[in-house]
């Protein structure tokens, strides 16, 4: 007479679960492909740049190549599309700013997202704009381009990468703060603009620090003012905002981080903002930074990160409401 086997309680959970094991372990295995980080603007500008920086050591910590996909247009806007229709598993990051994650949406709420679309996942830092002219145009500070723009009304132009970037808001809120006017121009990216500066199709660009400052070292363009409260190191004889009279009080940056589509996994948000920070912090990577004249970023977590995002959007909506974009 054989002995019926009845296994316990404890025994059939312990069978369960290891047999549950490898498939737990295959879902919660991150990443399981290369991954692509969107920058929304063309090759070459403030962005581009700084996202190229990173994918590398990105892909090294995480075992992963990491392909970066340039998708420009809208202000940005197309980009971020693209990034918030990615499934939410960590493997499809956009490599934002400012412009457009946060201002796009709120100077144009017809544009298709929020910015409740994407997580904050990794701060990667802050630069001012810059206000860079030809090097023979007749003002070399930003009070002597008011003076000259105050008595030629709409006579200049000014580029920006595109409608509700930080650039056009911040051109915006100059004319209104400065009692000027000045045509608005919008681009697909910062590069062109730069261009377009040299070759005199524009009289004025707005881009960041770290696209200016090459060309203005070499001398193809001249810088006269920047959006911050004091002087720039690399670019030392541009006028800071706060030290003109009616541009006190309007010293803002732009700043860029890494997100990824809402409702990616807080485990996968945190493996990421940990590659990132790494990367980050890379010597070589500091040093790029160092001779850009850009920041060197506080190392954020995610929570951290996240909440300053939603600090800035809570700033850049009372900003916005106060300008009348034309």
């Amino acid at each position: 007479m054989h002995q019926r086997f009845s296994p316990s309680r404890r025994t059939l959970l312990g069978w369960t679960a290891a047999a549950a094991w490898p498939l737990c372990a295959r879902a919660q295995a991150f990443p399981t492909k290369a991954l692509t980080m969107i920058v929304p603007y063309t090759a070459g500008g403030a962005s581009d740049i700084a996202a190229r920086m990173l994918d590398q050591e990105i892909g090294r910590q995480l075992g992963q190549t990491v392909i970066i996909d340039n998708v420009a247009g809208a202000g940005g806007a197309l980009g971020v599309m693209k990034a918030v229709r990615a499934p939410a598993d960590g493997h499809t990051l956009l490599y934002g700013s400012l412009s457009e994650t946060l201002l796009v949406p709120l100077v144009n709420p017809k544009v298709g997202y929020s910015a409740d679309a994407l997580v904050p996942v990794a701060y990667t830092g802050g630069t001012p704009a810059v206000y860079v002219v030809r090097p023979d145009f007749p003002a070399d500070d930003l009070d002597a381009f008011i003076a000259l723009a105050r008595r030629n009304p709409g006579r200049f132009s000014y580029g920006s990468p595109g409608i509700g970037t930080f650039q056009h808001v911040i051109g915006e809120a100059f004319k209104a703060r400065a009692g000027v006017f000045m045509v608005h121009i919008p681009y697909r990216g910062g590069a062109q603009i730069l261009a377009d500066v040299i070759g005199g199709q524009i009289d004025v660009g707005i881009t960041s620090a770290v696209n200016a400052a090459g060309f203005v070292s070499k001398g193809r363009l001249k810088a006269i003012g920047v959006t911050s409260a004091g002087r720039l190191a690399a670019l030392g004889s541009a006028q800071p905002f706060g030290e003109s009279v009616p541009l006190k009080g309007l010293e803002l940056a732009t700043w860029a981080a890494v997100f990824a589509p809402a409702g990616t996994p807080a485990a996968v948000v945190q493996q990421l903002n940990g590659a990132i920070n790494a990367a980050l912090m890379l010597p070589a990577n500091v040093q790029m930074r160092a001779r850009l004249g850009a920041e060197l970023p506080a190392v954020m977590t995610p929570a951290q990160t996240q909440a300053f995002v939603a600090a800035e959007r809570a700033k850049y909506a009372s900003l916005v409401r106060t300008i009348k974009f034309e």
